[in-house]
């Protein structure tokens, strides 16, 4: 996978991260009844997201910095309310979406972004008739060769 197709897939993991935490945010303003103080880190870690995604696009290695910390950041703040929640005051779900947007989305998207930093590249493997094809065979005509003679 190149450089671009890497970026692509990480910018619509940010797409998807970006969705899940509004909607998480826009469910927390209907129970809390509305008030606006829960709008703010949720907004500043979206803006953020897309604004790392977008330089990132644009080939900025601050963007994939960014990206990386962002993710390294959304890890740190799961063990914290792992840790949280072990009190027993505290009571902590973690649900399969929250462990698929908050550990799988987070890991894929920063392990691209460490690979594009570093500038890793897999070498592609030869296909199943490549790797046991020989030379090409120099009696085989390469195109279709027209049809001679017929009617006048």
């Amino acid at each position: 996978m190149d450089t671009t197709s890497k970026a692509s897939v990480v910018f619509v993991l940010l797409l998807v991260q970006a969705g899940t935490i509004l909607l998480a945010t826009i469910g927390e303003l209907l129970f809390m009844g509305g008030l606006p103080f829960y709008l703010i880190v949720p907004v500043i870690r979206v803006t953020l997201l897309l604004f790392f995604g977008v330089m990132m696009l644009r080939g900025s290695r601050t963007g994939l910095v960014g990206i990386i910390v962002l993710q390294a950041l959304s890890l740190a703040g799961l063990m914290f309310s792992i840790g949280v929640g072990l009190l027993p005051q505290v009571d902590f779900t973690l649900t399969l979406t929250g462990l698929a947007t908050t550990v799988v989305l987070p890991i894929v998207a920063g392990f691209y972004c460490v690979q594009m930093l570093l500038g890793v590249r897999r070498e592609p493997r030869p296909s199943a008739l490549g790797a046991q094809a020989g030379p090409p065979d120099p009696t085989l005509p390469l195109a279709p060769q027209p049809i001679s003679g017929g009617r006048a």
